[in-house]
């Protein structure tokens, strides 16, 4: 009986219970092993490593991951062929698994096995392309079985995912020469002798390089290896600082700017990087006060004065008078000479003629500045003015909207490395008569180039929120709603006022349909605001808790680039959440695609505009998909931009003249869901005829003043000659 008993069914349950603890401890302890030998490879403890690889794949023959990490050690010790089957041990449990491949590919390639290798390499880039040892593995044994040509094209993925890789650098330079690019050859052997020679000046030269030609991945490596390299020296603690911060990695290039601070408290430029950082994050208080401290460390440099200007845009309380004053201070330092004589250009003084037009911009591509003025010029020129383009930053990757100004351009001009002299020079061998500004303080600006005066006129338009603090302009365009005619005052330029708006919008190209208002089939009420990060303050955040509160079940989207990163999003909430607003509210998603930020209006029943600083384009887009926005109503420039693009599609009703006004409002649309429903349908069509889309009625209205400016200045232009 007792041998029987031994036999039965719960004897052989138990049995079967011991055999599967003995594999999960078996499983245990390969998973301690290959954690361990992960810490001995990380420490450069190789053998120690492949022994704790090697027990592990005794313990978990199956377990995916570990004959992998046992290859990898056994290459270290040369050991390829070994090395190779534990290659296709991982295969055999992960058949796609893109490392193995590629790391077969090469053993088989340092082996002398170079016809078998390529394949295995090529499989695995296939599979991921995103390996740069792979690439060049793959780099490397083209280019010694004879084949040049794809062997460059694998070398240069490499380096275009790893910038500071000196051995691709250094086979790429040998594929160049022996393909007879010899310039490009020394080129790539120079890169690669300045990476291992860990000078940081000649690396941080050799991304600025990158940089110039908008190879920003490879020049992202370089900086940061040079911040590695001299982590004491504060320059390339700034550079890669700034640099993290122009990708909208705000908070990690904080920390690098900071550091650069602590070890050169004294340069200006230090606490230029801050304050944009700061701005990014909303911080506006604190940017400024960066901005300030870089004036107080070089308060004749006009580059450093001019910051400030754009940030003072977005201060709460800030007002007219002070913009105004900070504009003038800039201005006296950026003219350190009168401009040139407007009456002593020898342009020909003929009324009748068309005035011939310069535009000046680093945004003559898909930017807002052309979604307000690409078609008021496509107009122009089909009305007989010539267009001359000058643009002024090649980083900017030309596309299609650069093509439109090419096409109707007399001439498309790169004048990047052009200095004041020579872009003035150009200007007037080109013989324009009216040049216009399209960036005032912001990016790629030329504005020393208006300063020194290059053209008869010189207009402002689109570019900038102000006054731009330069007497040497004739004008800068607005409308009745974007400057008051009691606010001239405010504006070192004469304000032309156009009738009905300033611009004219290019809605977007092949946008997504117009989604029902979500509410409808929703039980919460969703408020957006698809503005900057920059915009945000601590009144924004007392006027939004009191719209929440007022709105039952209802929440704020905000999206934008940048809100995926975790202390930016903890910078936005802690704005708004001292001002009062709740973040178990607020919903914050990072996007930057044009694309998916339209198709995020489908969750959106109603718009918050931010102030002081209000959406420009931001408003456009949201009426496009079918959204009105709540504004309030500032006393700046900056402060009215959606106040002149809603007035001129007739949506009034939206404007705010006070906070209590904008609160108020937002609430009661909130409670008005069958009229947003109807307005929600009818108003893609709505904007579409009313004046921010008539490209010709805009054009017609600019075309007066043009016109009015350039018989005015025919006139002068006489009246001097005749004495």
């Amino acid at each position: 009986m007792a041998e029987a008993a031994s036999f039965s069914p719960r004897s052989r349950d138990v049995g079967r219970a011991k055999v599967r603890r003995q594999v999960s401890s078996a499983q245990q302890r390969a998973q301690r092993l290959h954690s361990q030998g992960v810490a001995d490879a990380k420490g450069d403890r190789w053998k120690l490593a492949l022994r704790a690889f090697r027990e592990a794949a005794r313990l978990a023959p199956d377990h995916p991951g570990i004959h992998y990490c046992e290859g990898v050690a056994l290459c270290r010790f040369d050991r390829f062929d070994e090395a190779i089957e534990a290659f296709r041990e991982e295969l055999r449990i992960v058949p796609e698994h893109a490392p193995a491949l590629a790391e077969i590919g090469t053993c088989c390639a340092r082996t002398g096995r170079l016809r078998e290798g390529i394949p295995y390499l090529q499989k695995g880039l296939s599979l991921r392309p995103h390996m740069p040892l792979a690439q060049f593995s793959l780099g490397l044994a083209l280019l010694t079985d004879g084949r040049r040509k794809e062997a460059i094209e694998a070398l240069d993925k490499a380096i275009e995912f790893d910038g500071a890789y000196a051995n691709a650098y250094r086979t790429r330079g040998l594929a160049f020469a022996m393909d007879g690019q010899f310039d490009r050859s020394i080129d790539d052997l120079q890169a690669a002798a300045t990476l291992e020679s860990k000078n940081y000046k000649a690396i941080l030269e050799l991304g600025v390089n990158f940089g110039a030609a908008a190879r920003e991945q490879q020049a992202a490596r370089l900086f940061e290896m040079a911040a590695s390299v001299a982590p004491e020296i504060a320059l390339p603690q700034y550079v890669f600082g700034q640099f993290l911060i122009n990708q909208r990695m705000f908070e990690r290039g904080l920390g690098y700017v900071d550091r650069a601070i602590e070890l050169n408290p004294l340069q200006a430029e230090h606490y230029v990087a801050r304050g944009f950082g700061l701005l990014g994050q909303g911080r506006i208080e604190e940017a400024v006060v960066g901005f300030r401290r870089a004036g107080e460390l070089d308060p004749q440099n006009a580059a450093i004065a001019g910051t400030l200007l754009f940030a003072l845009q977005h201060k709460p309380g800030v007002t007219k008078a002070e913009l105004l004053k900070e504009h003038k201070r800039w201005g006296g330092l950026c003219q350190a000479e009168a401009g040139a004589d407007r009456l002593t250009f020898p342009n020909d003084p003929d009324p009748a003629r068309r005035p011939r037009l310069g535009l000046v911009s680093a945004d003559m591509h898909k930017h807002a500045v052309a979604f307000l003025t690409l078609r008021a010029f496509e107009q122009l020129a089909a009305h007989g003015f010539e267009i001359i383009c000058y643009k002024t930053d090649r980083k900017r990757e030309d596309d299609e909207f650069s093509e439109r100004y090419k096409a109707f351009a007399a001439a498309w001009r790169d004048v990047s490395d052009l200095d004041d002299v020579a872009l003035t020079a150009q200007i007037a061998e080109d013989g324009v008569d009216i040049l216009f500004d399209l960036s005032g303080h912001t990016a790629g600006n030329r504005l020393s180039v208006f300063a020194r005066r290059a053209a008869p006129i010189q207009l402002g338009w689109a570019g900038y929120v102000g006054t731009v603090g330069l007497d040497t302009y004739e004008g800068l365009i607005a409308d009745p709603v974007e400057i008051p005619p009691q606010d001239d005052l405010f504006y070192v330029e004469p304000v032309i006022r156009l009738p009905d708006c300033y611009v004219c919008y290019h809605p977007p190209i092949d946008p997504p349909a117009v989604a029902p208002l979500p509410c409808a089939s929703q039980k919460r009420f969703t408020f957006g605001c698809f503005n900057r990060p920059a915009k945000l303050n601590e009144e924004i955040g007392k006027a939004w808790a009191e719209i929440l509160n007022g709105t039952p079940n209802s929440r704020i989207l905000m999206v934008y680039g940048g809100l995926n990163e975790t202390a930016t999003r903890e910078a936005v909430l802690g704005v708004l959440e001292r001002g009062g607003a709740p973040r178990n509210r607020i919903d914050l998603v990072g996007e930057t695609e044009q694309a998916k930020l339209l198709l995020a209006y489908a969750e959106v029943d109603l718009g918050l505009d931010p102030f002081p600083y209000s959406g420009g384009v931001t408003t456009l887009e949201a009426m496009w998909m079918g959204v009105p926005t709540v504004t309030f109503v500032g006393e700046t420039f900056a402060g009215r931009h959606s106040a002149t693009h809603l007035t001129a599609a007739g949506l009034g009703q939206f404007c705010a003249q006070t906070i209590d006004d904008y609160i108020a409002t937002a609430i009661s649309w909130s409670r008005r869901r069958d009229e947003l429903a109807e307005l929600r349908n009818s108003l893609r069509d709505r904007v579409a005829a009313s004046p921010l889309c008539d490209a010709p009625r805009l054009a017609q209205n600019l075309s007066r003043e043009l016109m009015r400016l350039w018989s005015g200045w025919c006139a002068d232009r006489r009246n001097r000659a005749l004495g």
